[in-house]
């Protein structure tokens, strides 16, 4: 090939004279060195024997075709990359074959393929269209089953050797490849796109002859699902034989549910919308179960990749061709989810206890404290008649009507207790009645949880609630149900264990849980997982810096998987550590609903119903207004929201209120001597936390000696406060929660300044900030030095 440079002049003047015909012109055609030529020209230009250069020459030319300007440049680029060095030891250049065969090809010597391609044979051409069509590279035994016969196997090998000798195509024990992109592109782009779409299509259809007659076991073979791609790349190609349309459909259902079950859900929703492309206008009559089962799997894939709004549609569908109303049962489900994953918590509440209904399980409309205790109290009764051996033998349940019941309780519980959690121990109660009546289901291990939280929260019996959730745990074994088991672990740990294990432990299970649950299609307790343990970072101390860069992440992903359910909690919680740190952002910005200020959110929430919400930004707003010294606003928020919580919203949050409210109480009381309530207020935290201390002397200590320092303090007894308030410091400290050593050491300098003793109160104003400071509390500390 002619190489133009800059001297255009030359050019000019040689074609001038070819023109003038006074000259015989003889034009020569230069190609590239050979091997041998390529190994000469390497070996003097690195001073070494051509011997030890020849497999670097080897692979050069491979890359370069031997043109000896792509010699020059690829080794300069080999030079750049340290692929070949100069070794001072061995006094000789070496080189890293591996990187070598790694880099690939100059993208100006892929162009000069691509048009050398062009030029090959029809046979040949055909044959590299056909291998295009599988992108890059391609299998050896897939190019056998995409053979009709051996005789075309033959052919396609032979010309693909032709290929891999004029360096368009490279070849080791497995695959063919292509060297670069643009000869890939090249080779697929030769012919008209509606002719590539018959290529995908009949290519698709021949692997999937031998692939299934070779393949019956589930799940379906890696060479099917390369089969099925060959057919989504089709498009539009249709089938008119009814039989090998059902046929396709039902693969193309096996290879999404497949895809599901390994979180690859983009690619589960494109197998079933191609599957449904070939039931057409008549499969619910061809096939009704196929159909069926289909549209439901359409309607899952829809939710586990953000697109609620696409959901309706296949759901309408379902229960318009539905036989009866446990055909419809599944796509109610996912409304129901697809509901409360977006907010619409009420909506997907009251559709839930319409389907309920459908299925014969009714409750009560109003249910009071006692009517929990009665309940929670039977069911203990009804266990206690059955080991946990016998419990675990028990046969399995094949009523799908109750089936589909604790299905719908379990999916749907975290949403109730959101709402309406006085509900919340009725249906673990119902899901346990229902596994001892009519034997057991994977969701009976979720039920039987529910049931131990009941017992130990709300009952305050701890060790009898943890007892049933190893119990549970083995329930999910018996099945072998691995997908449930990140689910089960993550409200354990969220919502009971953490009364015994270390907060700091309860933070790394949780986000071990995010990954968990998102790899199993989880998508709501992947999100919940997130909001609880930001929960636990804020009870540990996390550094704010993390919590706060948590927030953010945590935001932004739920509006990108349309999991807005919880995104008000976390803003709140965004909301304080953005405060804690002083910074001014918004951290409801990506709510989607403008808000003024935080009282505004809390109107938003409490019109809403969403209690679970509300409780948290009662929380956020009572911790930080204790930490910033606000200390009359938290008390106005106290009396505010007191009575708006009760014993059964037991959560995480209770444990966060309870504490701060406590000292709130206590500092009140001594502004207020003649108010009785406070007093009562700050007993009741403290007999809360010398229960749970009981149970995790780590967790609780320090909590309940600073309550009973400042107890000490308002009823006059300061050599015994003081004692106190050293040995919380110690416990904060020796526990690693070094927010709470911060606020003791606060709390302590308040202390001396009531006692005039002005240089005990700057020694723990200093360690206080000290300690604020390496929690990442910046804006905490400018406040406190400030005033």
């Amino acid at each position: 090939s002619n190489e133009k440079d800059k001297n255009q002049s030359l050019v000019d003047c040689i074609e001038s004279i070819e023109r003038s015909n006074a000259t015989q012109v003889t034009r020569m055609q230069l190609g590239g060195m050979d091997i041998e030529g390529t190994n000469a020209m390497i070996a003097d230009a690195l001073k070494l024997p051509i011997r030890l250069t020849r497999p670097l020459s080897v692979a050069v030319h491979q890359k370069t075709l031997g043109n000896p300007l792509f010699v020059k440049v690829f080794l300069t680029m080999l030079f750049e990359e340290h692929a070949i060095s100069y070794s001072f030891k061995k006094k000789r250049w070496l080189w890293d074959m591996n990187i070598i065969h790694q880099r690939s090809m100059d993208r100006e010597l892929a162009a000069i393929l691509s048009e050398k391609l062009l030029s090959m044979s029809r046979e040949v051409q055909e044959t590299l269209t056909f291998v295009a069509c599988f992108g890059m590279r391609i299998r050896k035994d897939v190019l056998s089953m995409a053979s009709y016969d051996s005789e075309e196997a033959s052919r396609i090998l032979s010309c693909l050797k032709i290929a891999v000798k004029e360096s368009i195509l490279d070849e080791d024990d497995e695959y063919f490849s292509f060297p670069h992109d643009l000869i890939q592109q090249a080779a697929y782009e030769r012919v008209h796109e509606k002719e590539l779409r018959s290529y995908h299509f009949s290519i698709g259809l021949q692997i999937l002859k031998k692939a299934i007659h070779t393949t019956r076991a589930e799940p379906l073979s890696l060479v099917a699902f390369i089969a099925l791609e060959q057919i989504i790349m089709a498009k539009d190609m249709t089938v008119p034989d009814p039989k090998v349309r059902m046929s396709l459909a039902l693969l193309f259902l096996r290879a999404g549910k497949h895809s599901i079950q390994v979180a690859a859900f983009p690619s589960a929703l494109s197998y079933f919308e191609r599957g449904l492309s070939f039931l057409g206008e008549d499969g619910w009559e061809l096939n009704h179960e196929l159909s069926l089962r289909l549209h439901e799997s359409m309607c899952h894939a829809c939710y586990l990749n953000a697109l609620p709004d696409r959901v309706p549609a296949y759901t309408d569908m379902v229960i318009s061709h539905a036989d009866d109303f446990m055909d419809q049962v599944k796509c109610h489900h996912m409304a129901m989810r697809t509901l409360a994953s977006t907010g619409k918590i009420k909506k997907a509440i009251y559709k839930f206890f319409e389907v309920m209904k459908e299925l014969g399980e009714e409750f009560p409309d109003k249910v009071d404290p006692s009517l929990i205790f009665s309940t929670l109290t039977s069911t203990k009764d009804d266990l206690s008649k059955y080991s946990t051996e016998d419990l675990l033998n028990s046969p399995k349940m094949t009523d799908k009507r109750k089936q589909w019941a604790i299905i719908l309780m379990g999916s749907m519980s975290p949403y109730i207790f959101m709402v309406t959690p006085m509900l919340s121990p009725m249906i673990s109660a119902r899901i346990v009645f229902l596994s001892l009546r009519y034997g057991l289901t994977t969701e009976s291990a979720f039920g039987l949880f529910m049931y131990s939280y009941g017992i130990g929260c709300l009952l305050q019996d701890i060790d009898e609630g943890h007892r049933w959730i190893r119990t549970s745990r083995l329930m999910l074994e018996r099945f072998n149900a691995t997908s449930q088991y990140p689910k089960l672990k993550c409200v354990q740990y969220a919502f009971l264990i953490y009364l015994k294990e270390p907060f700091q432990s309860i933070t790394s299970v949780l986000l071990d849980c995010r990954q968990e649950t998102m790899m199993v299609g989880d998508i709501e307790y992947a999100i919940f997982s997130s909001t609880w343990r930001g929960q636990f970072a804020v009870l540990t101390g996390e550094h704010l810096s993390q919590v706060e860069k948590e927030c953010d992440s945590l935001s932004k992903d739920m509006i990108r998987l349309k999991q807005t359910q919880s995104i008000l909690d976390n803003a709140s919680m965004h909301s304080m550590a953005l405060q804690l740190i002083g910074s001014s952002k918004d951290p409801f910005a990506l709510s989607g609903v403008s808000f003024k200020d935080e009282d505004e959110v809390l109107e938003f929430v409490e019109k809403s119903g969403n209690k679970a919400h509300a409780i948290s930004i009662y929380t956020y707003r009572v911790v930080t207004a204790c930490f910033f010294q606000r200390y009359e606003d938290a008390a106005e928020m106290i009396e505010k929201y007191h009575s708006k919580l009760t014993k059964e919203d037991f959560r995480i949050h209770t444990v966060i209120y309870t504490f701060y409210e406590g000292l709130i109480a206590f500092r009140t009381a001594r502004a207020q001597p003649d108010v009785e309530k406070w007093p009562k207020i700050g007993g009741r935290a403290i007999r809360s936390y010398q229960t749970w201390a009981k149970h995790s002397e780590w967790n609780f200590e320090n909590k309940l000696l600073l309550l009973e320092a400042e107890w000490l303090l308002t009823k006059g007894e300061y050599d015994s406060a003081e004692k106190k308030y050293v040995a919380s410091m110690e416990s904060a400290h020796r526990h690693k929660f070094v927010h709470e050593e911060g606020l003791a050491m606060a709390l302590m300098s308040h202390y001396f300044k009531s006692r005039g003793d002005a240089g005990k109160e700057k020694e723990y104003l200093d360690g206080a900030l000290a300690c604020y400071e390496k929690w990442g509390a910046f804006g905490l500390v400018s406040h406190i030095r400030g005033n």
